[in-house]
C-alpha cells in the first residue's frame, strides 16, 4: 500500500459478519455503535432489544479488546505518523477481516494483497537477517493483535500440499525482545505441557533458530467457519487501559463463566486453565489471556482453548506476582488455596484434587522428556520449583518478594 494514499483520520467504521452489516461505529465527541439490525449482536455485552444505539467516552470492549498494545502499537504508530492520525479507530480499521473473532471492519482503508508463506519457510529459516522483522513490515497494516510483546498475524499459510489441495491456515507469529529473552521458547514448552495435560491448546511450533514461536488461530474452524471470540475484560465491562486487565479475581473468573455459559463443564475447564497457570508460575495470566467463544448465533457458548502461556518466574524483571487475585492476594497460591477456588456458593468441582495432583505430575514428566526445555538455560528447574511450592504446605512454601513492576511492561 503506498502510504500517501492513507486517509488521514478515520471517523466511520462500519462493523460486519461475513457480507451481513450489523452496525455504525462513529467516533466524534464520543464514540457510538449504532446497530442496523436485530438478528446479530456485536458482543454479548450489547444484547439488549431495540435499535437504541450504544455510546461511549472509550472505544467500546468489544472493538478495543483486540486493540494492540506495547511493542506493537508503537511500531504501527511510527510507521504511520506521517501519513494517518492513528489512534483507537484507525488501529480497529486496520484490523479488516482478520480481526479475532467474528467481526470485520469496513472503512476507507484498501488493503494490499499480499503473497502467501509456507509454515516451513517459517519455521526453517536461516539468514543473518532476522526474519520477525521482515514479516512485521510486511504485514503490519494487517496486524492490529492484542498484547505488549511482538507478534504478527499471517493469513494463508500454507501447511501440506497433497496432489490436489494445499491445505492452508491462520497463524500468529510471535518473537521476543532483550527483556524477556527466548519468551519463543518459554511459550512453547509450556502450551506443550498444556497439551500433556490434556487441555487441548491450539498447535504451536517452534522455528529452528528461535527466533520465531506460531501458533494456530483458534478463531477459525477447519471448515473457514469464525467463530465469535471475547476475553473477560470485555465480558466483566472493564475499561480500555493498560492496569484494568490486572484488576479483577480468580473467583469472579469462574462465576462469570458460569453467568454467561450455564455449564459446570465450562466452569471446571476454566478452572482447569487456572490451575495449570498456577502451577507452571505464569504471572501473566490476566483478564486478557482468558475468552469464550459463539458460534454466530451465540446460542453455543463455551470456553475458548488455553493461549499465552508462559512461565514469567524465570524473569527477574518483573514481579513474582499472579495477574489476578485468588483468595483476596496475588501470591501464587498453594494446594488448600486452588482447593477452595473449586467451590463457591454457585458451583462445586467434584474432582478439584484430582485435577491438581495430575496436572502437578504430568507436567513434571513433560518436562523430564522434553528436548526444547533445555534450550532456555534454567527453564526446567524454575518451572519444577514453581510447582513444588504449590503443592507444600502453606507453612513450608517459599515466600517471594513482591515489587510492583507490571508483566511485560
Amino acid at each position: 500500500m503506498n502510504l500517501i494514499n492513507l486517509p488521514y483520520q478515520i471517523n466511520r467504521i462500519h462493523v460486519a459478519h461475513r457480507e451481513n452489516t450489523l452496525g455504525l461505529l462513529t467516533y466524534g465527541s464520543v464514540h457510538h455503535y449504532q446497530p442496523i439490525q436485530e438478528q446479530h449482536h456485536v458482543s454479548l455485552t450489547m444484547t439488549r432489544q431495540g435499535m437504541d444505539g450504544y455510546s461511549s467516552g472509550t472505544l467500546h470492549p468489544i472493538f478495543s479488546q483486540n486493540l494492540p498494545e506495547g511493542f506493537n502499537r508503537r511500531f504501527i504508530s511510527q510507521k504511520l505518523a506521517r501519513y494517518a492520525k492513528v489512534n483507537d479507530m484507525y488501529l480497529l480499521a486496520l484490523q479488516g477481516d482478520q480481526g479475532i473473532g467474528l467481526l470485520n471492519y469496513q472503512s476507507d482503508l484498501l488493503f494490499p494483497e499480499t503473497t502467501s508463506l509456507s509454515l516451513d519457510q517459517i519455521l526453517s529459516y536461516h539468514s543473518q537477517e532476522p526474519l520477525f522483522p521482515q514479516l512485521l513490515e510486511k504485514y503490519y497494516l494487517r496486524n492490529a493483535l492484542a498484547g505488549m510483546q511482538p507478534k504478527v498475524s499471517i493469513p494463508n499459510v500454507q501447511l501440506n500440499q497433497t496432489d490436489r489441495t494445499v491445505q492452508q491456515k491462520d497463524f500468529i507469529v510471535k518473537s521476543f525482545d532483550d527483556d524477556f529473552p527466548l519468551l519463543t521458547v518459554n511459550e512453547f514448552v509450556c502450551m506443550q505441557a498444556a497439551q500433556y495435560c490434556g487441555l487441548e491448546p491450539p498447535k504451536s511450533y517452534l522455528s529452528n533458530n528461535l527466533e520465531t514461536y506460531v501458533v494456530e488461530r483458534f478463531d477459525r474452524k477447519n471448515t473457514g467457519e469464525r467463530l465469535g471470540y471475547e476475553d473477560f475484560t470485555t465480558l466483566l465491562k472493564k475499561s480500555n487501559d493498560a492496569d484494568a486487565k490486572y484488576t479483577g479475581s480468580y473467583e469472579t473468573l469462574l462465576k462469570a463463566t458460569l453467568l454467561y455459559t450455564g455449564r459446570l463443564s465450562e466452569v471446571e475447564k476454566m478452572y482447569r486453565y487456572i490451575v495449570f497457570n498456577c502451577l507452571i508460575g505464569n504471572g501473566d495470566a490476566h483478564l486478557k489471556n482468558f475468552a469464550l467463544q459463539y458460534s454466530s448465533d451465540m446460542t453455543n457458548i463455551f470456553v475458548s482453548p488455553p493461549f499465552d502461556l508462559t512461565h514469567t518466574l524465570i524473569y527477574p524483571n518483573i514481579d513474582q506476582n499472579m495477574a489476578l487475585k485468588l483468595k483476596g492476594s496475588k501470591a501464587f497460591p498453594h494446594v488448600a488455596d486452588l482447593l477452595k477456588l473449586a467451590e463457591s456458593d454457585t458451583f462445586r468441582i467434584r474432582n478439584a484434587k484430582d485435577i491438581i495432583f495430575s496436572f502437578s505430575e504430568h507436567i513434571l514428566d513433560y518436562l523430564k522428556q522434553s528436548n526444547e526445555v533445555q534450550l532456555f538455560n534454567g527453564l526446567r528447574q524454575s518451572i519444577e520449583r514453581s510447582v513444588s511450592n504449590i503443592m507444600v504446605s502453606s507453612t513450608t512454601r517459599k515466600c517471594y518478594r513482591h515489587d510492583k513492576k507490571k508483566k511485560f511492561d
